[in-house]
């Protein structure tokens, strides 16, 4: 298993490009909300169709939380979830309260091979297939290091 971390917020043309290739190679993607934040209603309810469940937990990837438990929003990975993320943010980063949900995860097979933290600024793959290496690679511009 390698670990890379994303190390400049992917922005504009970048950030909708790195989208694309997560929504194509991902099966479901989630975000959180968390009880004691406020978050854009409207925007919630605009993923609410694609959404395949909702549940409540302390833990998701890379975090592990000891207040209120954040409810995680699983959805379909499609063209029009891709477009609703790309639409909503220009940047990775974005995805923070109180306008959006945080935390983006795209997962593959239950697998979570990307995964954000959005507070923290931190974001990076999880790959363990020279298969997703080269997907991650390919996306031009993004720049990223891999962790020890």
């Amino acid at each position: 298993m390698e670990y890379w971390d994303i190390t400049v917020n992917p922005t504009g043309e970048l950030y909708r490009n790195m989208i694309n290739v997560l929504c194509d190679h991902s099966d479901t993607f989630y975000f959180v909300t968390r009880k004691e934040l406020t978050y854009n209603q409207d925007i919630l309810d605009q993923f609410k169709p694609y959404t395949t469940e909702t549940y409540k937990t302390n833990e998701w990837a890379n975090t592990v939380t000891k207040g209120p438990a954040a409810t995680v929003y699983v959805m379909e990975s499609n063209e029009r979830t891709c477009e609703l993320l790309k639409h909503h943010a220009n940047t990775l980063y974005d995805w923070v309260a109180p306008h959006l949900p945080e935390d983006l995860t795209f997962m593959k097979n239950g697998f979570a091979w990307f995964s954000c933290t959005t507070h923290e600024e931190c974001s990076g793959f999880t790959i363990r297939s020279d298969y997703y290496k080269n997907i991650m690679c390919a996306i031009e511009g993004l720049k990223t290091q891999k962790s020890e």
